[in-house]
Parts: structure tokens; sequence; C-alpha cells
């Protein structure tokens, strides 16, 4: 049945987890005040804000996302950092039409680029993921605390009431003030579990781009693909300084790179292709994932044979289009997230794809009514927005 909240044209059944509630402020001050809590927003998307121009084009007035936008928006998840020649000969467009959708698409605030750290070799510890409780009334003000601190990377509102997030903290006295002291939640805390994320095979990174062939996502896509996520030597000062810049802005040309991070243009670009060919980050697009036809996110806590989960893990990637896949503590030891089009997606997915999975037990599903942030980046009023370190 289709619903007062289904914007026109959507599928009756399809769910879009969009942040609609922006009335929803956190000023400082009230109990939840944060040292990680310190939101910037580039200059250009507040004042294209300030002046009236939305992204979401159910809203009056709003900036629309046409048949082209989504795919300059699907190019930029294959690569955030492509450039637009390259976007342009892949999609048969010229580069002035790409440079331009996309450049509008970023300053209205649809998407942004950023850079998502290998957490094993930024800060030398291990990523959770924390499944809090909040009362009903407290949910999203519980998920808009989380998100405003820094070393929480993503935070999704699920189903049933549970925020999930994934925490990539940078030392031990940060992981304890999550997991042991529940600071700064304290306050809307119900309930807390807590799972150590003991390998991590992609960790909500973007999605696979909806709307590309084959043909032209490797036309795009960076070379050195995703990073690998095990174990590795530890990012030295300047590439921290490096990812801290390119957290703001991931699409950042190498001399303002090298202005940032005070190096020549031509060491920031042997610095950036030094980290993503040896797996220390990967350049992330965050987008309303709704605007490229993904209107349905969905997590599945797996419980299936510790001996099998390689192959498990294998196969369930190979089949779909999974962003996030974890093995972690407890019964549920494999944590994956889909983004798809429709709720039927999800049912094919539980009914047909993972009983054949190896050493698959049972699984339960839940679907993200909310989104929150993403690789960083809060989506918050109708803007993508950084938080500093």
């Amino acid at each position: 049945m289709k619903t007062a909240a289904d914007p026109p044209g959507r599928p009756p059944g399809s769910i879009c987890p969009q942040v609609r509630d922006s009335a929803i402020r956190l000023p400082p001050g009230r109990g939840y005040s944060s040292p990680w809590t310190l939101i910037t927003t580039r200059a250009g998307a507040t004042t294209r804000h300030n002046q009236g121009r939305s992204h979401d084009p159910t809203h009056p007035g709003g900036a629309t996302v046409d048949d082209t936008d989504k795919l300059v928006v699907s190019a930029l998840l294959a690569n955030g950092r492509a450039s637009w020649t390259a976007i342009a000969e892949a999609l048969n467009l010229t580069e002035s039409t790409v440079r331009r959708r996309g450049t509008r698409l970023m300053e209205s605030g649809l998407l942004a680029v950023t850079v998502l750290e290998n957490p094993y070799r930024a800060w030398g510890g291990w990523p959770l993921l924390l499944l809090p409780r909040a009362r009903p009334d407290r949910t999203l003000r519980l998920a808009h605390q989380l998100a405003r601190m820094y070393p929480v990377k993503t935070v999704w509102v699920l189903d049933n009431g549970e925020i999930l997030a994934l925490v990539h903290p940078r030392d031990r006295a940060e992981r304890n003030d999550l997991t042991l002291r529940h600071q700064p939640l304290i306050g809307d805390l119900v309930d807390l579990r807590t799972l150590p994320v003991l390998r991590a095979y992609t960790l909500a990174g973007p999605p696979e781009p909806p709307l590309l062939t084959v043909a032209q996502t490797d036309l795009i896509r960076h070379p050195y693909g995703a990073p690998g996520l095990a174990p590795g030597p530890r990012l030295d000062a300047d590439e921290q300084h490096l990812v801290e810049a390119l957290a703001v802005d991931g699409r950042m040309s190498f001399s303002r790179l090298a202005a940032a991070t005070h190096t020549s243009a031509a060491t920031a670009q042997r610095r950036l292709d030094r980290l993503r060919r040896g797996g220390g980050a990967e350049i992330a697009t965050v987008v309303d994932r709704c605007q490229v036809g993904l209107d349905v996110q969905a997590v599945f806590f797996i419980q299936c044979d510790p001996a099998t989960l390689p192959d498990t893990v294998k196969r369930l990637t190979s089949r779909t289009a999974v962003h996030l896949a974890a093995a972690v503590t407890g019964p549920d030891n494999l944590i994956a997230a889909v983004a798809v089009s429709h709720t039927d997606d999800v049912y094919r997915l539980q009914a047909d794809v993972l009983p054949g999975l190896p050493g698959y037990r049972h699984a339960r599903v839940h679907l993200v009514t909310t989104f929150i942030k993403e690789s960083g980046m809060i989506y918050h009023d109708g803007h993508w927005q950084a938080v500093e370190p």
C-alpha cells in the first residue's frame, strides 16, 4: 500500500532511508557534548543551502535529478576521484556536461566524496559494531549523538528500533568510553550490544554503481580497486594528514591537497597513490541512494559454520552487491548489508540466496529506516557534512 511518505513515482513497498527530520538539532551543552563533536560543512554547500537550493526533488523549488545526473552519480560511486574526462568517455557524454552536472550535484549537497581509512592501518586497533537502543522517543537523538563523534563512521536506524553504528576507535581509551563507560551515551541509553569485528571483508563502503554496465564501470574504477582490510603497517603522520584533508573533500585537487598537507603536488599525488594501492584508505562517495534507485537497505545478521566463513562471504558477495561484510563475535557471526531496489529483492536474498551458502544455519534481517551517517559523513538538513577529528 502506498503511504503518504512515499515520494511521487516511488513504487509501493519500497523504503527510502532518507533523513527527513531536519527539525532535530543537537546544540551543545544539553548533556550530550563530546570531545569529538565539531561539524564542518564545505562553504559552497552551506552557501547554496542558505540560498534555498535543495537536492530533494520532492521539495518545492528543489533541484531535480534526471537520468543523466543519476549516471554521473553512479560513475562517482565507482570512483570518486575519476576525472571528468574519464567519466565523460565511459558515459558517452561531453566533458562539459559531466563536469557541470557533477559540480552541481556536489554543491547542492546530494553527494559528497570522502575517504574511508583502513582502521587496522590508520589506528592500529580493531573496529566495532555497536547496537545501542534508546527509548522510542530518544532513538533519533541517540543516533545523532553517535554520528557527531569522529570515530563513528556509519550510523543507521533499523526497523526494530536498534541503532547500528560502525566505529573505528583510535585508541583503547576511546573504545572504553563507548563500550565500558557508555560515555557520552549514558543519558539516552537503554541497552547496548557490542560486536568486535574479527575480520572485515568490506566496511560500509559505497554500493556498486547501479546504473552502469560492467564495461563502463571498468573504464572508471580505480586500477587498485577497493583496499584490503587486513592489518598492515601503521599510516605515518604524513599519510594521516592526507586522510584528514580528503575526509572533508575527497575530490580535492592535488595542488589544494599539497597546500593542506604542506607538501608539493607531486608528493601529495604519490602519497595518495601509495595509500590506495597499499590498502591504507579508499575514496568513498556518499549519496542518498534513493536517487539512483536503491530504495531499500537491509542488514542481515547471519549465523553460519565458522569453518566456512571465507567461502560463505565469497559466495555471498559474488551473487549480490554487499557493501558491508564483517565476521563478528557472538552467535550471529556474519553481518552483511545490501542496498537494493525493492523489498522483494530482500525477500529473494533471504529465501533463495542465503540458504544456498556454505555452512548457512539461519539469518534474521532488518531494514534500515533512517541513515544518519555514511563513511564518516553526516546527512543532515539535506547536506552531507564532515566531522573533524
